[in-house]
């Protein structure tokens, strides 16, 4: 046991280096992932009927399709029209894809709890439709859905590891690698197992505690 314990304390560095790219491809996904689902809702909003399908039909896709496979597809289209972009960055765009589709759900369940009212009294003080947006709405509801979103960004930690078929190094992979170098896998396992616990607890008591002021403020 002492040997096990001693073992994963030398590997430790690449470990924590690992973690250190789990945290940086989940925080770029989701923050790609809330641009693209700003503007899958905005798109949402208009009255072309063509636009509003594609969207549906995107976020349907994105929703009812494994993320494993949509990471393959990303990979290999990047690489069909030959962009030369690195593994962890491919990683970046099918993750915040994916999230871009779950994020314009719950914006849309953001947009739906603003009154009509605010909408129809922007228009009478002759406030354009991006204004009304920016500087009315959106403030409003990223208070409310910021717990949510917190949430998603547990969830994108949680499929990270998937990016190791295409060879990131994120936290699984090294220790995938570790296991190939050391012939131990099971240490290693249940190590990055509590790392991935303390990580995703540690943002799951802070989603808790927004919104329980999110639900104090109504």
């Amino acid at each position: 046991m002492k040997t096990s314990i001693d073992l994963v304390m030398q590997y430790m560095p690449n470990l924590l280096e690992g973690l250190m790219y789990t945290i940086l491809v989940s925080a770029q996904a989701i923050g790609l992932g809330f641009t693209v689902g700003i503007v899958l809702s905005i798109l949402r909003m208009g009255k072309n009927k063509i636009v509003d399908w594609f969207v549906n039909v995107y976020i349907s896709f994105v929703r009812g399709t494994p993320i494993i496979v949509q990471i393959f597809i990303i990979y290999y289209a990047l690489a069909m029209i030959h962009l030369d972009i690195p593994s962890f960055q491919s990683g970046v765009i099918a993750l915040s894809l994916n999230s871009g589709g779950f994020i314009a759900e719950i914006i849309r369940g953001g947009l739906s709890s603003v009154p009509k009212g605010q909408y129809e009294a922007a228009k009478a003080l002759r406030i354009n439709k991006f204004q009304t947006l920016t500087r009315i709405i959106f403030p409003q509801i990223f208070r409310i859905i910021l717990p949510q979103l917190l949430s998603e960004f547990i969830s994108v930690i949680k499929i990270s590891p998937l990016l190791s078929i295409i060879a990131v190094v994120e936290l699984t992979r090294s220790a995938q690698k570790i296991a190939n170098t050391t012939y131990v896998s099971l240490p290693f396992y249940i190590t990055i197992a509590i790392m991935y616990f303390i990580l995703n607890s540690i943002l799951e008591f802070f989603a808790n505690v927004l919104e329980k002021k999110v639900n104090l403020g109504k």
